[in-house]
């Protein structure tokens, strides 16, 4: 009990781990203030198990003249020793709970090992269940009823021309929705088209996992065209899931697949070519079609006719709003007005970026040349030299000649290097004539060569090249 006024700070449910709690950074804002006298614990790791943010702790309460006492350990921080005791004790607790985290992750790798859910929540169109495996509890994935709708994504997506909108399109008309309740975008279709939890895994599916550098944790054999598969691993945050595999851990579950491995192979090349796939039917009305997007929602526009006094006219209008309701902007432009002034900037993008890039290239050659003359004089110097001096100065003077010599050949390399890199960076200006004698065909294969990406808003259009015009790729 106490005798002095007293005031407690406690994060519930917060780790140790770290000081990036709530109520400790009030505390901490209380010393600053000076609004405290002494820190009491009830023990050094509920400050935290990490020795830098306990010296930090420690070194911050000594600045302002704060005691410091630990109800259940005893030392005194103002001798050598009472300090060493008190962060050898910090040591400890954080080795413990490194321990513990170690411990927490192989038993998790152990449970995926074994056909287990990792953990996180179940894929669409399954739930997850208790079961037993190897007399230890363990949770498995259940189809319910959405699985449904996933084989029907399967289903649309394998279709030789179809792509990500026409399954958006066919899923709207379905009334088909995700796991939220909202309308499946690109990112979400692409994840579950991606996610191996939904195919009937063979050895097909194990060569192409293996190729792509994921750990198998089962033999081919375990491979038997019925169940599914668990794929786990670390990612960076902003990383699409399953987009990079290489060294995550693929494992056989319990459950059964929905998709048959064939159609599941298809569709991953279909995704790896980070394109849609050529449709005779499509983008026969603009060489843009597909380059342009809104700058407000990020959807692709389309093409839309409306009847005028001159005909059908083509406009471009925003995918996000008529089709997801999820962009507010009211924009449409028309597809010839657009089409001219990105003809006017590809023309002008060519014939610059050919000028800048040759001058750069040229005055990098040259440095590349003036250098290499200058060791072939540097080498021939040495030769002359040999003929007057000893047998031990000629070993040195051998010595720097091989030097010498292994340096030009790198030069040499560098120098083909940016020559090469010029023969295929290299973009031919075309002028507006040429560009009228081009069919819809060439033209499209030439825009999508040079651009990125035809940004649309109400204010107008900018244009994201793949080259810059600096001489390099972004």
């Amino acid at each position: 009990v106490f005798s002095e006024d007293f005031k407690i700070y406690q994060d519930s449910g917060y780790s140790g781990k770290n000081t990036n709690r709530p109520a400790f950074h009030e505390m901490m804002a209380d010393v600053q203030s000076g609004k405290i006298e002494k820190v009491v614990v009830y023990r050094l790791d509920r400050i935290s198990r990490s020795i830098l943010d306990f010296a930090d702790f420690i070194n911050i309460l000594e600045s302002n003249r704060i005691s410091f006492v630990s109800a259940t350990e005893k030392f005194d921080t103002s001798t050598p020793m009472g300090r060493a005791m008190l962060y050898i004790i910090v040591v400890f607790a954080q080795l413990e709970r490194e321990t513990i985290a170690e411990r927490v992750r192989d038993n998790y790798y152990t449970r995926v090992k074994k056909g287990a859910w990792g953990g996180g929540p179940a894929a669409f169109g399954f739930d997850l269940v208790k079961t037993t495996i190897d007399g230890k509890k363990a949770t498995i994935c259940q189809p319910n009823e959405q699985i449904s709708v996933v084989q029907r994504i399967f289903e649309l997506y394998a279709l030789p021309y179809s792509s990500l909108a026409d399954v958006q399109r066919q899923l709207i008309q379905d009334g088909s929705v995700s796991s939220g309740g909202v309308n499946f975008d690109n990112a979400k279709l692409s994840s579950i088209l991606k996610n191996p939890t939904y195919v009937r895994a063979d050895t097909a599916v194990y060569n192409f996992y293996k190729a792509k550098g994921a750990i198998l944790a089962n033999p081919p054999e375990d491979f038997d065209g019925v169940h599914g598969c668990i794929l786990v691993g670390k990612r960076d945050a902003n990383e699409r899931k399953y987009k990079d595999v290489s060294n995550h851990l693929l494992a056989m579950g319990h459950h059964e697949g929905i998709v048959d491995s064939t159609a599941f192979l298809f569709c991953q090349q279909k995704l790896s070519r980070n394109r849609q796939i050529k449709n005779t039917y499509k983008g026969k009305h603009s060489w843009l079609t597909g380059l342009v997007k809104c700058a407000h929602c990020g959807y692709a526009f389309t093409i839309r006719f409306s009847k005028t006094k001159d005909g059908q006219v083509p406009y471009f209008c925003c995918s996000g709003k008529y089709l997801h309701k999820a962009c507010t902007a009211k924009q449409t432009h028309r597809v010839r007005e657009i089409e001219a002034e990105v003809q006017a900037s590809l023309i002008q993008h060519a014939a610059s970026y050919n000028l800048i890039h040759r001058q750069n290239t040229d005055a990098a050659a040259k440095e590349f040349q003036s250098r290499i003359s200058e060791i072939d004089a540097k080498i021939e110097n040495l030769i002359l030299s040999l003929e007057s001096v000893s047998h031990v100065s000629a070993q040195y003077i051998n010595q720097r000649i091989e030097a010498l010599h292994h340096e030009k050949q790198l030069l040499l390399h560098r120098y083909n290097e940016t020559i090469s890199e010029y023969n295929i960076n290299e973009v031919t200006p075309f002028s507006a004539t040429d560009w009228e004698q081009m069919d819809i065909e060439q033209k499209r294969q030439l825009a999508r060569s040079l651009i990125r990406t035809v940004y649309l808003s109400e204010d107008g259009l900018s244009v994201s090249f793949n080259i810059k015009n600096g001489g390099h790729k972004p």
